[in-house]
C-alpha cells in the first residue's frame, strides 16, 4: 500500500492511497489510516475493498476523507497506517 501526501479540501483532508495486489490470488483489503496535526486534529478513516476482490498484479486507487469537527485542518498533517489487512478471495 502506498499513502500519498494529504490534500486540503475545505474543512477536511483527502488522503490518496493505492493498494497493489502483489500476490498470486484475488484478495480483499481493509485499511485504516490515522491523520493527526496541529491544534489537536485527530481523525481515523477506514476503507474496505469489495465486489470481486483485487486481481493479482493490479492496483486500486482510493481517497479517504479525514475530518475532525473539533479542530482546524492542519498545515502539516501526519499520516500513520493503523491497520492494513489482506484476505484471500475464496473462489
Amino acid at each position: 500500500m502506498t499513502v500519498f501526501k494529504p490534500v486540503r479540501s475545505g474543512s477536511a483532508l483527502t488522503v490518496p492511497i493505492k493498494i497493489t495486489n502483489r500476490g498470486d490470488q484475488r484478495a480483499f483489503y481493509e485499511v485504516a489510516v490515522r491523520v493527526t496535526g496541529d491544534h489537536g486534529f485527530d481523525a481515523t478513516v477506514r476503507m474496505k475493498s469489495e465486489a470481486v476482490g483485487l486481481y493479482p498484479g493490479t492496483s486500486w486507487p482510493a481517497e479517504l476523507t479525514a475530518r475532525d469537527s473539533g479542530s482546524p485542518v492542519p498545515k502539516n498533517p501526519q499520516v500513520t497506517i493503523v491497520k492494513s489487512t489482506k484476505s484471500k478471495h475464496l473462489r
